[in-house]
């Protein structure tokens, strides 16, 4: 491949990090959709300072049970997919090292750029203060999944199980999916594979987990 393509894959990497929700409070705002109208309102109060416009150029609208949601065809729903997809590619350890290669970069220089680790890091951050059940939850996720293959898996009931001290199981459930730290898909078990932190280039990000839930 050519040293000028593999530039173009790089800066195309750069820019999307640029945009991503970890650095872009619009494309966050996105991101963390559906959401509870109250609780939008707490974490994004600008934008209901010009709600017809901005609910008007990224099609949200209101659900009948009052969250806030993107519609399925609208251009906030095909930003949200972008990311979406994006992540799950750097989930994936064969689809991760193909990108890397594409842009002719090693895991530390991607490092400064990747969008992933820059919005696990910011999630974390958040959830501490926001929800710690739901970090806690995470970790005991990591721990039952740690040291098992992409395609190994480990049942919900079980996971449940061992954190009787938690609460709303099933909302820290859809919360740490919402902020893609898991990727819940309703199932009765959930693959090593849809939990990043489980890949070994984020190893920091646990070591972080773990001083946050002191």
């Amino acid at each position: 491949m050519s040293t000028d393509l593999q530039e173009d894959f790089k800066n195309l990497l750069k820019y999307l990090s640029a945009m991503s929700p970890a650095y872009n409070r619009v494309v966050q705002m996105l991101f963390l959709l559906p959401q509870r109208a109250k609780v939008f309102i707490r974490m994004y109060p600008e934008v209901m300072e010009r709600e017809d416009e901005i609910f008007g150029f990224f099609s949200l609208e209101y659900s009948s049970k009052g969250f806030i949601q993107c519609s399925s065809y609208g251009f906030g729903s095909y930003l949200v997919s972008i990311y979406r997809d994006l992540f799950k590619r750097l989930m994936e350890a064969d689809e991760r090292k193909r990108l890397l290669q594409l842009a002719g970069i090693t895991e530390e220089e991607f490092k400064e750029f990747d969008p992933l680790r820059a919005w696990i890091d910011v999630s974390l951050d958040y959830l501490a203060e926001a929800n710690k059940d739901a970090l806690k939850l995470l970790d005991v996720v990591i721990t039952k999944l740690s040291g098992k293959g992409p395609g190994d898996y480990i049942s919900w009931d079980e996971i449940e199980k061992a954190t009787p001290d938690i609460k709303n199981f099933e909302d820290l459930m859809e919360l740490l999916g919402q902020f893609y730290l898991i990727r819940y898909r309703y199932t009765g078990w959930i693959y090593a594979r849809e939990c990043p932190l489980l890949l070994d280039v984020y190893s920091d990000l646990r070591d972080k987990l773990k001083k946050l839930l002191g």
